[in-house]
């Protein structure tokens, strides 16, 4: 699957919906002729409205959904109802009925994906890996890992990397990224055009000065996303640190049961003694939670764009 980084300023359902099929993006530009629907939709619509018009139940057996098994169950039986009241022709005509309708919802329902929708909508308010060159993508795909590394972590979620709004501040980052990787490799491609043409004295020296100004840019990003990457091992390293920490004190919080099983068996100081070690560890490696979040903050802090 393709990485896939969108504004974060877009609305968020479009966003939900966008992220779940990125490789249907981006669609062209222009909306497709009659809502992208083609020939093979109109073949398949047929049989399967036959099928609804005549023999529902049959749809709803090889569906095998709980709603449309039901629709399938009760069209079957009123079509029957009408055969044995009214006779075949009613019937027929009934089917008839019933299959065109169903012959204009499969219709309804084929055609132009929503997520290709959105991505013609909102073009230029997103970027793919596939849509950059091979260099860019790989700064994209690290972006976006980075990213995700922090937002999806427990830190963040239990609120222990308080001070940095990563739900605000992290999707802005990586969609700034994002666009800069895009506008790096508008300009790599139009230097590969310049170059495949003919190429002067004085155009190969101002090809070679807008080259190594891509470099210079190139390399700044790449040092903006390494923070961003450091943050993240920070995190993942105080994660790992927080979820042993979680452990002992389950453990700590069990003592009384522990205290009670040792009594029977051992002196009462010795049981205390057990269970007073696991509690030293917890604040042990309470400290060391500590250390390790303060750190991850501090990483983090340093992507906040300062005032002034």
């Amino acid at each position: 699957m393709s990485t896939l980084v969108l504004d974060p300023s877009l609305p968020e359902g479009h966003r939900r919906l966008m992220a779940t099929r990125p490789e249907l993006l981006p669609p062209a530009p222009e909306r497709p002729a009659w809502g992208g629907r083609t020939p093979g939709d109109v073949l398949a619509a047929l049989p399967l409205s036959a099928l609804w018009g005549f023999l529902p139940l049959v749809v709803g057996l090889v569906h095998r959904g709980r709603r449309v098994l039901l629709a399938g169950l009760l069209l079957q039986a009123a079509l029957l109802a009408v055969w044995i009241r009214y006779g075949s022709t009613a019937f027929f005509l009934a089917a008839l009925t019933v299959q065109a309708a169903a012959f204009l919802v499969h219709l309804a329902l084929a055609g132009e994906s929503p997520v290709a929708a959105y991505g013609r909508r909102h073009r230029g308010r997103y970027v793919t890996a596939t849509m950059l060159e091979p260099l860019d993508a790989a700064l994209l795909e690290r972006t976006a890992d980075a990213t995700a590394t922090v937002l999806r972590s427990r830190l963040d979620r239990d609120g222990l990397l308080d001070g940095i709004a990563n739900r605000v501040i992290l999707p802005r980052q990586e969609w700034e990224i994002a666009e800069t990787l895009t506008e790096l490799t508008r300009l790599r491609r139009e230097q590969a055009g310049a170059r495949s043409g003919r190429v002067t004295e004085r155009i190969s020296a101002m090809l070679e000065s807008q080259e190594e100004a891509l470099k210079v840019a190139t390399r700044a990003l790449a040092l903006r996303i390494s923070a961003l990457e450091e943050y993240a091992l920070r995190t993942e390293e105080a994660e790992e640190v927080y979820a042993e920490w979680r452990t002992l004190q389950d453990l700590a919080d069990d003592g009384d049961a522990y205290r009670e099983l040792l009594s029977r068996t051992v002196r009462d100081d010795l049981a205390a003694g057990e269970v007073g070690e696991l509690t030293e560890r917890a604040r042990g490696l309470q400290a060391s939670l500590r250390e390790s979040v303060e750190q991850a903050r501090l990483a983090g802090l340093t992507l906040i764009p300062q005032e002034g």
